[in-house]
């Protein structure tokens, strides 16, 4: 089931006076954290049955094979014995169904291609059958708990069944955020309760997620779709608004997924980590990475940048390291060439950053507005490789914005033009006042009537101005 789909708006309310129900009759009893982690583990499982059934079971293999080799690698340790070998083979067994289910047929038609061999009708078979959901993120969040236990940084846990909830909870199973061990674990062991502040912040940051999504994301993606379905008929100007449109269309649909889940997350008294913090407003594409998709910046930062040897080896090999972090990154989102670039990109511009300082923080308002620019014009031609089908599209699409090719005007009606502007002036005016003026939005206003109102006109905006059937998020794909 997923968040914004109606279904699970109208089960939430009923699941959520359950769980705070238990808690409430089990509030003196020691088995409390053991009955409602069983409540929302069994929720966290319908939910991804309901879904996709067969999905269910990677994630259950995934989570028993992870859970054990943490039990065996820990016990290693205490007895002073070296698990290398042990890590190495978990890894490779933890990842082979991301590999098997996400990647067979990339990397068989690659091998083909540079073999000059034709690529096999059935090399993508089982991704055409089907990607478990969210197989990235659990992957990747599992993973992560075991390098920690293997390097000593936890301990390993032991109760399965707070584990089984530590991969698969139900708001950030599809896509994230990735959380650390260390910040979820505790929270599932500890005591657990929720309060009127728990309440509405989340359903705050769940509101604000529904407009970024809906409002935003859907109503640009009205213009972007079209034309980047036909971008060989419209003109480079057009082409480059669309460019600039799906920006802000994946950061919407994307943050806005992220802050329902953190909400729904906070609803249940669990407190998960902030994913975004105003990207477009970075000035550099180093900093960049330190605002977009927090928990997987941070992943690739502690699990694959430090440990191939991050800054401490040479320039060159920081360079190296830097480039190979984003390579994994791209890869990371889709087996696609598309995504390489992507990720070569990003990482060749931030290891020419720190080369020549450039991804230090500007000194003067004009540097900083310049560098600002630079580098959300860099994300923005990044954005094509990513959203494009094949490099060809994609080179395509850069082909007629930089020669202003001729071609068909905006593709839009007058009504869905000033909803479209309405959305993103919007999103522009809030994201600026909370930058650079550090507003407290109206939701989180101190005065009450204050906070109604505001909950009311988002309600309103979303009923209104939203696009309410367009489905799926975009990063549940990957």
């Amino acid at each position: 089931m997923i968040l914004n789909s109606f279904g699970f708006i109208v089960v939430l309310p009923v699941v959520l006076l359950l769980y705070v129900a238990i808690l409430a009759f089990c509030r003196n009893s020691r088995y409390m954290n053991m009955v409602s982690a069983a409540l929302l583990t069994a929720l966290s499982y319908s939910f991804f049955i309901t879904y996709q059934p067969a999905g269910a079971l990677i994630l259950f293999a995934v989570t028993a094979v992870t859970y054990t080799f943490g039990l065996i690698m820990a016990r290693r340790r205490e007895r002073g014995r070296n698990s290398a070998w042990l890590i190495a083979a978990a890894v490779l067994i933890v990842a082979a169904p991301l590999v098997i289910f996400k990647y067979s047929g990339f990397i068989s038609a690659t091998v083909h291609s540079l073999l000059g061999l034709p690529a096999p009708e059935a090399a993508d078979a089982l991704t055409r059958l089907f990607i478990p959901l969210g197989i990235s993120f659990f992957t990747f969040q599992s993973l992560g708990y075991m390098w920690d236990v293997y390097r000593g940084k936890i301990s390993a846990e032991k109760n399965f069944l707070y584990y089984m909830l530590f991969v698969g909870f139900f708001p950030q199973i599809a896509s994230g955020p990735i959380s650390r061990a260390d910040e979820l674990l505790p929270q599932i062991r500890g005591g657990r309760s929720v309060g009127a502040e728990d309440l509405s912040e989340g359903v705050r940051l769940m509101l604000w997620g529904f407009f970024l999504k809906a409002v935003v994301a859907d109503r640009v993606a009205t213009f972007v779709n079209p034309v980047y379905a036909d971008y060989q008929n419209f003109s480079g100007a057009t082409c480059f608004l669309a460019s600039l449109f799906y920006s802000i269309q994946i950061y919407g649909d994307f943050a806005g997924y992220s802050l329902i889940a953190i909400g729904v997350g906070r609803l249940f008294g669990f407190r998960l980590v902030n994913n975004f913090n105003r990207p477009y407003f970075s000035y550099s594409i180093t900093d960049f990475w330190r605002r977009w998709h927090i928990s997987l910046s941070r992943w690739l930062r502690d699990y694959v940048y430090i440990p191939l040897g991050g800054n401490r080896k040479g320039r060159g090999r920081t360079y190296t390291n830097i480039l190979a972090t984003f390579v994994v990154s791209g890869i990371w989102h889709g087996a696609n060439l598309t995504f390489v670039v992507w990720g070569f990109l990003h990482g060749a511009v931030q290891a020419v950053e720190k080369f020549f300082g450039l991804n230090a923080e500007p000194k003067s308002k004009f540097a900083a507005a310049l560098r600002i620019t630079c580098t959300f014009l860099i994300a923005n031609f990044a954005w094509i490789f990513f959203r494009m089908p094949t490099l060809r599209d994609a080179c395509g699409v850069l082909g007629r914005i930089f020669t202003l090719a001729p071609g068909m005007p905006l593709p839009l009606s007058k009504t869905n033009t000033v909803l479209m502007a309405i959305a993103v002036v919007s999103l522009v005016v809030v994201e600026v006042l909370q930058e650079y003026f550090r507003k407290v939005s109206f939701l989180r206003h101190p005065r009450a009537a204050v906070r109604c109102v505001a909950i009311v006109a988002l309600l309103v905006a979303i009923m209104t101005l939203g696009v309410l059937d367009a489905g799926q998020f975009i990063y549940v794909k990957f």
